[in-house]
């Protein structure tokens, strides 16, 4: 089940009833942080999906920051001034209503001057089954992530007690992180002797494997940073790292990769390696998610010593 599907059919069905140009729903994840669209119904193509509007800014910004609606008849600006929109779409009038905490929901309309008493309240009314709404995916959205951390260690705990040889465990260890961030590549990457230099030990993906069993310094890219720091790391295309990133080295850029994410191998406090995971979608890892993985690498490095697969 689809937890925004409620919060779909409900911004389609006031977009609707109102005729609106564009209803769109917005959230933050962090309190005080910058809301980005979330669900939104829009006839627009120079609509900013992909865009963060920080508290203060255009109309989502306003309603965010001082927690009140906005409600502008006869709008004669350009619509890009309300941070909607790349280009001036003629938008005529617009309301804006808190959602909860952190949420904003917009409607805006080309087709009239205004939009009259009855839409606003049916506008506000919305409001607060969004609020609710948002509540109940946030729940979902928890379970649901809970369950994707027990699957994850529950694999990382069956591939350390019954593998048969160590191609077959990092195999198996490596599916199961992909599978839980939901990306299409991963390495596992062990620390050599003097610890100034690892070996790119296993990998899935096409891009990685015809680099597997080669050394590389910790001195550059991504991987390098989290053997160096023992600190777990996350890059995205929405919150991306300052400069030029890379997996490896600078001959070896992120191409094609949106996401990144990396965590330390530990075990009792010992760095053993590391293993990461890149792939194209659009997305942060929350907290708990990059707990998870700090937790499955205890395990996988503790398995890695003791076994000694290296």
């Amino acid at each position: 089940m689809d937890p925004n599907q409620e919060l779909r059919d409900a911004i389609n069905l006031l977009a609707d009833i109102t005729e609106a140009f564009t209803a769109a729903l917005f959230l933050r994840k962090e309190k005080d942080g910058p809301l980005r669209p979330y669900i939104w119904h829009t006839l627009s193509r120079s609509f900013r999906s992909d865009a963060d509007i920080a508290p203060g800014e255009g109309v989502v910004g306003f309603v965010a920051k001082h927690g009140t609606p906005v409600d502008v008849d006869r709008y004669k600006q350009g619509s890009n001034a309300t941070l909607l929109y790349d280009q001036d779409e003629g938008v005529k009038a617009f309301v804006g209503m808190p959602v909860g905490p952190d949420g904003v929901l917009v409607v805006d309309t080309k087709n009239r001057l205004a939009f009259g008493e009855k839409e606003k309240k049916i506008i506000r009314d919305f409001s607060r089954v969004l609020a609710n709404l948002v509540e109940h995916s946030k729940v979902f959205a928890r379970e649901e992530l809970y369950g994707r951390m027990i699957d994850l260690l529950f694999d990382v705990e069956n591939a350390s007690l019954d593998y048969r040889y160590a191609g077959q465990f990092y195999s198996e260890i490596l599916e199961a992180g992909l599978k839980f961030t939901g990306f299409s590549m991963g390495v596992i990457c062990l620390l050599l002797p003097g610890r100034k230099q690892y070996t790119l030990t296993a990998a899935q993906g096409a891009s990685m494997a015809a680099l597997k069993g080669r050394s590389f310094p910790v001195s550059q890219g991504l991987l390098g940073w989290i053997l160096k720091e023992a600190r777990p790391l996350a890059h995205s295309r929405l919150r991306p790292l300052k400069g030029k990133s890379y997996l490896i080295s600078p001959d070896e850029p992120m191409a094609g990769y949106n996401a990144f994410v990396g965590a330390p191998l530990l075990a009792w406090r010992r760095l053993t390696g590391v293993w990461a995971f890149a792939g194209s979608l659009n997305r942060d890892l929350a907290e708990d998610e990059m707990w998870a993985l700090q937790l499955a690498g205890h395990r996988v490095a503790a398995t890695i010593d003791h076994y000694r697969l290296s």
